[in-house]
């Protein structure tokens, strides 16, 4: 075996070597036959002929000995991959028509499967991914959690080792101010158990996290190393200040490794005995499940199946605990309708049941929300491509029969069929193949378009689409199968031609290519792929417009927002109250501003709470919860938000005097029905806080645009407000409002400094528009209708260019026949209107098909439109319309210029 690699090896790579070893052998043998007749007594000169008449043409058994090495196959290869390089550079223009084509589609595929491939398919970049598991519970996995729960999970020993962690934003100071940075609180044990990379420095690994503010430590990401300190090697050691504390930097975490949740990149990383120090109770509190997600890795040895048996156990032994009474009642309260609009985590009465969820993936928010927009896409790009197949093999039929004569030549001096066909495969695989190369370079330039689509918000997705060995695979994948697709049909189709006649004259194959049908079904069947691909983005696009102008409650132009945070250890209570109330006098008081207002939440800024509510004498419905907001009083003016009936706030609604409430319509009719709710009380949240109805405003949808207006109920910010929790609600992170009568942007830079002139401590971030706010609240739907408006443009092009192509070849091979016609007497414009009735009976069969497979294959998309439905008739109009218009100019040119054809020409040219 090896003496064979060894000689397969000095074939590919060293074929002198190997020919010349080869003649060396045929030699030996022949001389070695030779002295042997010499011996008999054959005189020499005979037995040298003898011998070489009996051991039979040289030549021959070399070619046999290549090919008992496997070499025949391989040269044969070669050759063909000589010949298909030199007829595609005799052919620049046909070659980089099809490229082309096949770069975008495969550069799409690529783009869209890169981003998959990063939300969907990437394993964290730590030690034993698939050994990471979330302790979660329910049946549908809910992984918030807390403290209390995370000691039990430890103190049970049923892993390796248990840690936690839970998002959060700092305040940092630096030299240039304060500035935000996401960041996490993690447990003492986090990078250990996680098994996190470093590049410097190291992590937690054994800090007490109940001994408070005794670690004042920081790892910090890659990023933040390079932003922040320019890649010092000296930044271990040094200091931070974050949220007013003094921290030290004791390492820095790889650049591929940004957290456990996709999407979100970890700057600053604290121990949670930090967190103990501003939250005293966190360590103890079971009131309710929090944003801390718990972390195990398995055992070795240790099954999954016993790992969940053991957590099962554990967690309901916890859950029946009387400390856990309330969370107990949150979540039944949320079985009985009480977040009616929440996953259901069981039924009624029933213990959740522990839950293991991989982490290796890292968390699902994100995986969740765009799966299904991912396959979309995946589906409507894999179409496009389709399209494009198609185009490169009506351009490889038309070539076909132009080269019929040279197959036949070859066919006739002895080449088989079989050999042709691998030749001209060859061809259509270099031809894929380059159009991969290039479809990688579009690839990378449209996935960071794609990318920015994501970069809005508050809290932008960041998403990684660099290429990886997965992508790249795809993309060689997504050549060959693209090659063997449009190749294979032109190939055969090539080598079956009639040798007399086709070496007699190519008139015959002419005639037989005239009519081409495969060429005209290879049309029909793009326009009618073209018209789903277009219809899906019609529908996408009407749906996010719908979205866009449909009447929400409030108002949408004219409008800034800002965030103010007055979180610093500076602030007191007294100080944080006259810093807000001085500042909404200045913004009040500035060029063009109509009103100004403060409010813990604003409609779509992703934020939501729910908080029970009973009204005193009348039946509360099924989900007895409410929508709760706390505000100013021109909250509603700067809004929009119109009153129905009774007042809005005022200033004499302030602390001391009767806590005062205003509802909406919704609110007004679940619980008065007919009868008019002022004057009556209205008692809120977990403390049973009793407040008088003095007003009622028209319904607003808050959460979600597609979801139905909750139940609501505003407070002034001036009175005391209670949370879900029984705790007073803190104004120290608030939303300011501005309406303006002009361009709301121009204020932006003048309210920033309008903040700073008052306290430096106050911290300014995340300034928007209401209207971009709202598209950060549909960035799913803007990037769907982005991209599959992208890819129906993208695919009419094709359409277009694959039915020009097609009539351009049909006029070209019918010069004669339509310079009989006119030599006959038949008119220019008759030629143009039989020519271009071709391309419109071609166009109308493919949007009939093309209409009839868009209304079984929209079904997909139905769970993303608003306001139609997936048969929308004014749509599906449009997209025929449309289409047949572009095919029909694509048609026209063609046409005109079989109309101008000079019949004596034509005739002598024939």
């Amino acid at each position: 075996m090896l003496s064979r690699l060894r000689s397969i090896t000095d074939a590919l790579f060293r074929r002198d070597r190997f020919e010349h070893t080869l003649s060396d052998e045929m030699r030996f043998h022949m001389d070695a036959y030779a002295a042997d007749l010499v011996k008999s007594g054959v005189p020499g000169p005979e037995a040298l002929r003898r011998a070489r008449l009996e051991f039979g043409p040289v030549e021959s058994l070399k070619e046999d000995a290549r090919q008992a090495r496997g070499l025949r196959l391989l040269d044969e290869t070669r050759q063909d991959l000589r010949y298909a390089g030199r007829q595609i550079l005799r052919s620049p223009g046909f070659t980089a028509a099809i490229v082309l084509s096949l770069a975008l589609g495969i550069g799409a595929n690529t783009a869209i499967f890169s981003l998959m491939d990063a939300v969907l398919f990437r394993a964290l970049p730590i030690k034993n991914p698939n050994e990471l598991y979330y302790l979660a519970h329910g049946r549908k996995g809910n992984t918030s959690s807390n403290y209390p729960l995370l000691e039990r999970y430890r103190a049970a020993n049923i892993f390796s080792g248990v840690t936690a962690y839970e998002f959060q934003t700092f305040r940092v100071r630096t030299p240039a101010g304060v500035e935000r940075e996401n960041g996490s609180y993690v447990s003492g044990n986090f990078h250990a158990v996680v098994g996190v990379p470093f590049v410097i420095g190291r992590g937690f690994s054994s800090e007490s996290d109940r001994d408070r503010g005794a670690n004042p430590i920081a790892v910090i990401s890659e990023r933040y190393w390079t932003r922040k300190f320019a890649r010092s090697a000296d930044v271990i050691g040094r200091t931070l200040s974050v949220d007013g504390r003094t921290v030290t930097i004791v390492g820095v975490t790889a650049a591929e490794f940004t957290g456990l949740a996709p999407g979100w990149h970890l700057d600053i990383t604290l121990p949670m005995s930090i967190k103990g120090l501003g939250e005293p109770t966190f360590f103890d509190a079971r009131d309710g499940w929090t944003s801390l997600s718990l972390v195990g890795r398995l055992k070795p040895g240790v099954s999954e199946a016993q790992t969940l048996a053991a957590v099962n156990t554990v967690f309901q032994q916890f859950w029946m605990e009387p400390e856990n009474a309330w969370a107990r009642k949150i979540v039944q309260a949320r079985v009985e309708g009480f977040f009616a609009h929440r996953d259901t985590a069981q039924s009624a009465g029933d213990i959740p049941p522990g839950a293991l969820v991989p982490a290796g993936l890292g968390s699902d928010e994100l995986r969740g929300r765009y799966t299904k927009p991912l396959r979309v896409l995946m589906g409507l790009v894999g179409v496009v491509l389709l399209i494009a197949c198609v185009n490169a093999a009506m351009l490889l039929l038309a070539r076909a029969s132009v080269r019929a004569k040279e197959v036949a030549v070859r066919m006739s001096i002895g080449a088989g069929r079989a050999r042709i066909i691998r030749q001209l495969f060859s061809e259509s695989l270099m031809l894929a193949l380059g159009g991969g190369m290039l479809g990688v370079l579009v690839a990378v330039v449209s996935s960071n378009a794609i990318v920015a689509l994501f970069n809005t918000g508050e809290y932008p997705v960041l998403i990684d689409t660099s290429l990886s060995t997965r992508v790249l695979f795809f993309t060689v994948a997504a050549s060959l199968v693209t090659g063997i697709g449009f190749g294979l049909a032109p190939a055969f189709r090539a080598t079956r031609v009639d040798l007399t006649p086709a070496l007699k004259s190519a008139a015959a194959t002419i005639q037989r290519a005239t009519r081409l049908p495969a060429g005209r079904t290879l049309v029909t069947a793009q326009i009618a792929l073209c018209v789903l691909v277009i219809a899906t983005a019609g529908l996408l696009v009407q749906s996010l417009r719908n979205l866009r102008t449909f009447d929400a409650g409030f108002a949408r132009e004219r409008v800034l927002l800002f965030n103010v945070e007055t979180t610093a250890p500076a602030f007191t209570e007294a100080s944080r109250t006259a810093f807000l109330s001085q500042l909404l006098d200045r913004l009040r008081a500035q060029p063009r501003v109509v009103s100004a207002a403060y409010a813990t939440r604003t409609p779509l800024d992703f934020s939501s709470e729910l908080r029970p509510v009973a009204v005193p004498g009348y039946p509360a419905p099924a989900d007895v919860g409410a929508s709760a907001h706390v505000v100013t009083a021109a909250y509603f003016q700067t809004l929009g938000i119109g009153l129905v009936r009774g007042r809005v706030f005022t200033d004499q609604d302030r602390a001391g005097s009767p806590n005062v409430v205003i509802i909406d319509e919704k609110f007004a009719r679940d619980y008065f029905g007919e009868a008019d709710p002022l004057g009556h009380v209205l008692v809120l949240g977990a403390e049973k806080q009793a407040m008088t109805i003095v007003g009622v405003v028209r319904n607003v949808r808050h959460e979600q645009l597609r979801n139905d207006a909750p139940r609501t109920v505003y407070s002034p910010l001036s009175q005391p407000a209670v949370g879900i929790d029984g705790r007073a609600l803190s104004p120290d992170r608030l939303t300011t409002m501005i309406r303006t009568s002009g361009d709301p942007r121009a204020l932006a830079a003048s309210v920033r400094e309008q903040v700073r002139q008052l306290d430096p401590n106050a911290l300014v971030y995340y300034t928007r528009t209401m209207r971009q706010q709202l598209d950060a609240a549909l960035v799913r739907e803007r990037f769907l209708a982005t991209l599959s408006t992208g890819f129906g443009l993208l695919a009419t092009v094709l359409a277009a260019v694959g039915l020009f192509g097609l009539m351009a070849y049909r006029i070209a091979r019918r010069t004669g026949e339509i310079g009989i016609r006119m030599a006959l007497g038949a008119t220019r414009a008759r030629v143009l209107r039989q020519t271009l009735n071709e391309s419109l009976v071609l166009s109308v069969a493919g949007v009939v098909i093309g209409l009839g497979a868009t209304l079984a294959a929209t079904q997909v998309v139905s769970a993303f439109l608003f306001g139609l439905s997936r048969h929308d008739p004014r749509t599906l109009v449009t997209v025929a319309l449309i289409l047949l218009a572009t095919t029909c100019l694509a048609g026209y040119i063609p046409a005109r210029r079989a109309a101008r054809v000079e019949p004596m020409r034509a005739l002598r040219a024939d």
